[in-house]
């Protein structure tokens, strides 16, 4: 199987290239942070942009068991998202933001981003994902096999490079340099002195580093941080109202 198999691997391994990553410019014109966020980490960062928006706008807050509920029900206003607003229509009753993602409204407002997003050409479809993972598969079982017939010096690094294919973001190239160019132009210091509309795209482009700089109590206390950082900010807060930690009981962590 050599020379063969080696040709078979390459050409696997480049159609399911062209599949995942083309193109390689994509259209970003009138794109929101929660867009950005959506083309960075998919529909849960755009989603948790959304929620952030919501709150810098000063229309969802946060209860004491971290849960989000809405405060005011004139509406979010016109310059918020489209999944922003459907978030804002769930936020009736508390909810945390993993029970608002699975809600009926947000859910198509989170599949009407993606679609957007894969026709800017800034996401990869999901057809094109099924499709480039299996010829990445297909082209490292054939380099294993060539591997295992008499060239694995050849064959196995093939292997491990047709596994990164299925690995890797569903960004386009011209998504990841979206992402790239919007992280150049807005950095993230300690010092970020941040108005609501420069904090939502930050929160797009740094994701959680973002959170932990600019909003750290919310994003804790509403999960966007992940599940343990609730709990023990829930915690903490609970215990502090009784002039005790929870965790302690004398105020230490």
């Amino acid at each position: 199987m050599g020379a063969i198999g080696v040709v078979c691997v390459v050409a696997g391994l480049v159609g399911a290239g062209l599949l995942r990553w083309l193109p390689v410019r994509g259209r970003a014109d009138g794109l929101t942070a929660v867009g950005v966020a959506g083309v960075r980490g998919g529909p849960g960062a755009a989603l948790a942009v959304a929620v952030v928006e919501l709150h810098l706008a000063g229309v969802v807050e946060a209860g004491r068991s971290g849960r989000l509920r809405r405060v005011v029900h004139s509406g979010p206003g016109r310059d918020v998202s489209a999944l922003s607003r459907a978030a804002w229509t769930v936020f009736g009753r508390e909810l945390s933001v993993a029970d608002a993602a699975a809600a009926p409204a947000v859910r198509r407002a989170r599949a009407e981003l993606r679609a957007d997003l894969v026709g800017r050409g800034l996401r990869c479809g999901r057809a094109r994902l099924v499709l480039a993972g299996a010829l990445a598969l297909a082209a490292g079982g054939t380099a294993l096999a060539v591997a295992v017939q008499g060239s694995p010096w050849i064959g196995l690094p093939l292997a491990l490079l047709a596994l990164t294919v299925p690995c890797a973001p569903a960004r386009t190239l011209a998504g990841h340099r979206l992402v790239r160019e919007t992280r150049d132009r807005h950095p993230l210091t300690d010092e970020t002195p941040a108005g609501p509309q420069e904090t939502c795209l930050l929160t797009a482009v740094h994701g959680r580093r973002a959170l932990r700089v600019l909003l750290p109590d919310f994003a804790a206390r509403t999960g966007l941080l992940g599940a343990r950082a609730a709990r023990e900010t829930v915690a903490r807060t609970d215990g502090d109202s009784y002039g005790a930690s929870a965790l302690t009981g004398d105020g230490s962590l």
